[in-house]
């Protein structure tokens, strides 16, 4: 099995996917704009890591694209042989098949920053939107600060902050433009909607708040498939 594929799907379990603790159902659920990235990247990881073909279906009670299969062996996989937690995640931890081993910290963190990091552009005094902050944000459990230590093993600077709401969130924030140039060299998102945020600030010097994929797509002249 190659372990960089499988440690990026790890990242994304631990960002938006769960192994339901009843049932051998694995699911992970996304934005509309999560639709290319599943469609192009994500399912065909599955399928290259299980040899199985999930399925993607379309909640509209919660606007969202999510992505299910069902399969006792992987499950038993992730959470016997790599130690994933089946349902809540309060308890989670980053597995030490991640921990030890320094180049599977960047996969990991690929599949986690895809499924639940932002990346967002502040003015710091400008007219436009011209400072790039990388944003990882966590409910306060242990695993939250494992990420702070896997982002120190690779020597990125972060800042890091705490709020009481929602029983407590953790936050990182990966500032300046040095670090988005070595994020986007060393991670290597595959998520379209962080692609073109990046594309976009490179082409034009700014980003535009609240703008949709398609009309970053749009402005760059991109198809899809060329940033996949």
């Amino acid at each position: 099995m190659d372990l960089k594929r499988l440690a990026e799907f790890v990242g994304i379990i631990q960002g938006d996917g769960n192994l339901h603790k009843k049932s051998n159902c694995i699911t992970i659920v996304g934005s509309l704009e999560d639709f290319y990235y599943y469609t192009i990247h994500v399912i065909p990881l599955i399928t290259r890591l299980f040899n199985i073909n999930p399925k993607l279906r379309k909640r509209n009670d919660r606007n969202a694209f999510y992505i299910d299969f069902n399969s006792k062996s992987v499950i038993t996989f992730l959470s016997e042989d790599i130690g994933l937690v089946r349902g809540n995640k309060k308890s989670s931890r980053i597995p030490d098949l991640i921990n030890s081993n320094t180049e599977l910290i960047y996969p990991f963190l690929k599949g986690l920053f895809d499924t639940d990091g932002c990346l967002k552009f502040s003015k710091q005094g400008n007219e436009k939107n011209i400072y790039p902050r990388i944003q990882l944000c966590f409910r306060r459990t242990k695993f939250a600060y494992d990420v702070g230590e896997i982002l120190k093993k690779i020597s990125f600077n972060y800042g890091k902050w705490e709020e009481d709401r929602a029983n407590g969130l953790v936050f990182y924030q990966i500032s300046g433009n040095n670090n988005l140039e070595k994020w986007f060299t060393k991670i290597r998102p595959s998520n379209a909607v962080h692609i073109t945020k990046y594309l976009f600030w490179k082409k034009f010097g700014y980003y535009l708040p609240k703008s949709s994929l398609d009309s970053r797509l749009k402005a760059l002249s991109l198809n899809i498939d060329v940033i996949s």
